[in-house]
């Protein structure tokens, strides 16, 4: 999106400038990407709603990405994606294999948006996670606060967070099924932290930095930290290592059949994350006020969703466009893992 040159100092004119908090899977996310690939930028630790210089920056959203010619850029995938067309060769996030690159995309989906609703869950379902998270972002987004001013905003923010947990999904009620949802992912990446580097070679792809930030998120919040720590303990080794990965140089996997990580997480995405998003657009498109659907590990209800209504066709238009020869590749995997129902079209 374009907008009017903001209120920047000239030193950063020339580079990319993220606005975002260190408490947002999104803005680490980003980071993270522009860290590997070693494109300058600089780093503003705000809140952008609360941040005067983006006022003109519509929708405002986090992150917000200023790139070097003026324009702003908000959603993580689309700024990931953008950098791709920007930089092709410069440290590209995506597998030279487009079956691969298509995995990754599905990886990276699953981890923006369902483990968005174990953060949230974790995060604000009760103490001492919903009074340190408050106190974390409020901290970042106002870093010259007195004790009292800090909590008074911490209160503020807690209480709009909580009307937002219904939207995500991330109630009580979703409790049994969030809980085995995370048990599991841990379960599946555990490999990964102890054996494999990155999920499609030894250097990172768009999902490994997807997985990053929500993660980041979770293993500082208390409770799902404990639950890292205890189920996947190198989880925390991994995340320290990932916040800055400039100095990797790897390869990305030959063609050829994902390793047993990715193809767990396909089966997770096929059993939990696909059905979701079509049941949440078969409520959008009925109009329904709530919808519930049974997913792999249990029973899920929540108000539809209309932003994973695009994920969903973003995923399908995505398969769609593979060639021929490449989705006949991708077909076995994706059948297997039960994906391929859910990316063909209705």
């Amino acid at each position: 999106m374009s907008s009017p040159d903001l209120d920047y100092a000239p030193s950063l004119r020339d580079r990319y400038v993220v606005v975002g908090v260190d408490a947002s899977p999104y803005t680490v996310k980003v980071r993270a990407v522009l860290r590997y690939r070693r494109l300058p930028h600089a780093w503003l630790c705000r809140m952008p709603q609360f941040y005067a210089p983006l006022a003109a920056v519509k929708p405002l959203l986090m992150p917000v990405v200023r790139f070097p010619d003026g324009s702003h850029r908000i959603d993580s995938t689309s700024i990931v994606a953008e950098l791709e067309r920007a930089h092709p060769s410069q440290r590209s996030v995506q597998p030279d294999d487009p079956v691969l690159a298509f995995y990754a995309a599905l990886i990276e989906d699953m981890a923006d948006e369902w483990m968005t609703k174990l953060l949230y869950f974790y995060r604000f379902q009760g103490s001492p996670d919903r009074e340190f998270a408050s106190a974390w972002v409020m901290d970042d987004a106002y870093a010259d606060l007195s004790e009292t001013e800090l909590a008074a905003k911490a209160d503020t923010f807690l209480q709009r967070q909580e009307e937002r947990r219904a939207v995500v999904g991330a109630t009580q009620d979703n409790a049994p099924l969030l809980e085995k949802s995370f048990a599991r992912l841990l379960d599946l990446l555990r490999p990964l932290f102890a054996m494999e580097r990155f999920l499609f070679g030894s250097r990172p792809s768009v999902a490994d930095f997807a997985l990053y930030g929500q993660l980041h998120t979770l293993c500082a919040d208390p409770t799902p930290a404990a639950l890292i720590h205890a189920r996947a303990p190198r989880a925390d080794y991994w995340l320290r290592r990932a916040d800055d990965l400039s100095g990797i140089d790897g390869a990305w996997q030959k063609s050829g059949n994902a390793n047993a990580t990715v193809a767990g997480l396909l089966r997770m995405i096929g059993d939990t994350y696909l059905p979701y998003l079509k049941a949440n657009a078969e409520a959008d498109g009925a109009g329904q006020d709530r919808f519930a659907v049974t997913l792999g590990d249990g029973a899920y209800a929540q108000k539809p969703f209309r932003f994973h209504v695009k994920c969903l066709k973003n995923l399908r238009e995505a398969f769609a466009a593979l060639s021929p020869s490449d989705r006949a590749r991708a077909t076995p995997m994706l059948q297997a893992s039960g994906c391929l129902l859910y990316l063909l079209p209705s």
